[in-house]
């Protein structure tokens, strides 16, 4: 993808001693307890999602709360400069806090939003490396220093213009800073090969998220009891039919009988766009007309299904855009009375920091498990797939990577990481 070549290049072009000093001597002491102290600031400062925190305990469903809807999700302080500033104040202050008053994720990562088991995906891919690994004899070691303060401001300006959300823009320059810094390099272990393994740890550890297997999942709530419905929501024109139909044909492939509930009574010709999905998967869709209410199509779905013997309901919804109080209520409603399993948010990876935005607004107004990242194949600056699990905590679990309905495959971050390095 390139974003990180010419952050790459300034470092392999960078003279070692402007940001390097002697082993053993008391430079390099310092250097080592300064990137001891700024790890240790990152673990204890490290933001907790609010979508990922327990609800309140008067409030018992997320989905099922009041309608009210919080400040406007556009709005934005006036310039790049005072966001900046004001994040990394409030970065400062969270590190500066006692540990104690720090408070814990008490939700648990691993259950739905319906209170469903997740399967949980292993073994992790995830492994942060903090520069542990590094060299621990001989050579030179990385320090503070006005250039290396530089090189990452520049990656900052090039993260925010890739379309990466800016807490996640934060999170990657204090990590990468908090693991060069003490690590020492040597005539084996070149400085450029040094900071591509902190690159990579430091985008894994971007991704961090509860992952979860999809089909495993599935297959577990089906050994409970059937059918099983998933819940596809997102904004106007992000692919949710076209992901409800790929996702139809993965769980058909696996022999399982699938219904569909065309649920987007809003969107002119998404019924019948569902609907000829359908017939060229060989499954079922219930529909009604135009206008028609979302939420008796999903029930009535369900409860077909269940008559029948039928493993699973796909609903897809009509995309509404975040501050619209009433769509909003309408899914609300939706998942009331079908109180589905999963609930996936589908986002459009073209979208870039637009699709991060949706995807924190939904999750702090309805809440979902997972998302569907489409078109990823076409993404090329991977700004949104960055971000989505770090500003959401919860993870990209699907990816779009072609119009076909076998192009939907399990997200992998290690994968995602290899395409935007090499």
């Amino acid at each position: 993808m390139g974003l990180f070549d010419r952050f790459k290049k300034r470092f392999k072009k960078t003279d070692e001693k402007e940001i390097t000093v002697e082993e053993n001597s008391p430079e390099a002491e310092e250097a080592v307890e300064q990137g001891k102290r700024l790890k240790e600031a990152l673990e204890g400062s490290r933001p907790i999602p609010v979508e990922a925190s327990s609800p309140s305990p008067e409030i018992e469903n997320e989905w099922d709360d009041s309608d009210e809807i919080t400040e406007d999700p556009f709005a934005k302080p006036v310039g790049r400069k005072e966001r900046k500033k004001a994040r990394r104040a409030a970065s400062v202050e969270k590190a500066e806090q006692p540990t104690e008053s720090k408070k814990p994720i008490t939700k648990n990562p691993m259950q739905s939003t319906t209170g469903h088991g997740l399967v949980a995906k292993g073994p992790t891919e995830i492994e942060v490396d903090l520069g542990e690994s590094a060299t621990k004899t001989g050579g030179r070691v990385v320090m503070a220093s006005d250039k290396l303060d530089r090189i990452l401001e520049d990656l900052e300006e090039e993260l925010l213009s890739s379309d990466m959300a800016q807490s996640a823009v934060e999170e990657v320059i204090l990590t990468l800073k908090a693991t060069l810094i003490g690590t020492r390099i040597s005539t084996t272990k070149k400085l450029e090969v040094v900071v591509e393994k902190a690159l990579r740890s430091t985008l894994l550890r971007l991704l961090e998220a509860g992952y979860w297997d999809f089909d495993k999942t599935v297959n577990t709530f089906l050994a409970d009891a059937s059918p099983v419905t998933i819940m596809l929501v997102g904004v106007n024109g992000t692919g949710k039919t076209t992901t409800t139909a790929k996702i139809a044909h993965r769980l058909s492939q696996q022999g399982h009988s699938v219904v569909l509930a065309a649920a987007d009574t809003f969107r002119a010709g998404a019924i019948d766009q569902l609907a000829t999905h359908a017939d060229r998967l060989g499954v079922r869709c219930i529909r009604s007309q135009r206008g028609g209410d979302a939420a008796a199509v999903a029930r009535d779905a369900v409860e077909s299904a269940k008559a029948r013997g039928e493993d699973i309901v796909i609903i897809d919804t009509a995309g509404r855009m975040q501050n619209k109080t009433n769509l909003m209520e309408e899914l609300r409603k939706v998942h009331r009375v079908t109180q589905p399993h999963l609930v996936i948010f589908v986002a459009d990876a073209l979208a870039g920091n637009d699709a991060v935005t949706q995807a924190v607004e939904f999750q702090r107004m309805l809440s979902f498990d997972g998302a569907a990242l489409c078109k990823l194949d076409t993404d090329a600056k991977g700004g949104a797939a960055l971000s989505i699990a770090h500003a959401t905590g919860r993870p990209i679990v699907l990816a779009g990577i072609g119009q076909g309905y076998d192009d939907l495959i399990d997200f992998d971050p290690a994968w995602l990481i290899d395409t935007i390095l090499e």
